[in-house]
């Protein structure tokens, strides 16, 4: 994934919320000195396994999706205390992320499906 300004500031933000570098290394479970690469641009992209891991704690705090860096850390930190998204895998993450970019009546509708889906896989384990 190329480092874009848009990536690079959601990146910035989300720093910010962490507390600091490390915390959001840590929580990203990726190298500090990678993300100070990535801050400092001496690296011009993300590779797949890493932005796996990032894509979901950046998402929040992307601009072109949810205003302001402001807007975008209350929005993450109302998910963050209402989901307790530190105990997610990423994929859980994305897919929250995408449920919750549908409208409503779509997501009552998935929702039933899917609760239907978990019911079958139950009845063919038994």
């Amino acid at each position: 994934m190329k480092i874009t300004d848009d990536i690079l500031k959601a990146l910035q933000n989300c720093i910010e919320s962490f507390g600091s570098k490390h915390d959001f290394a840590r929580r990203a479970n990726i190298h500090i000195n990678t993300v100070s690469k990535y801050l400092t641009r001496k690296t011009r992209s993300i590779n797949d396994d890493t932005w796996e891991r990032l894509q979901p704690l950046l998402r929040p705090f992307m601009l072109h999706r949810h205003g302001s860096g402001g807007e975008a850390k209350e929005r993450y930190e109302k998910v963050k205390k209402a989901y307790n998204v530190d105990f997610l895998s990423s994929n859980q993450k994305i897919l929250m992320d995408a449920f919750s970019a549908l409208p409503r009546n779509l997501q009552d509708q998935k929702l039933i499906e899917i609760v239907k889906l978990a019911q079958e896989q139950l009845k063919t384990k038994k």
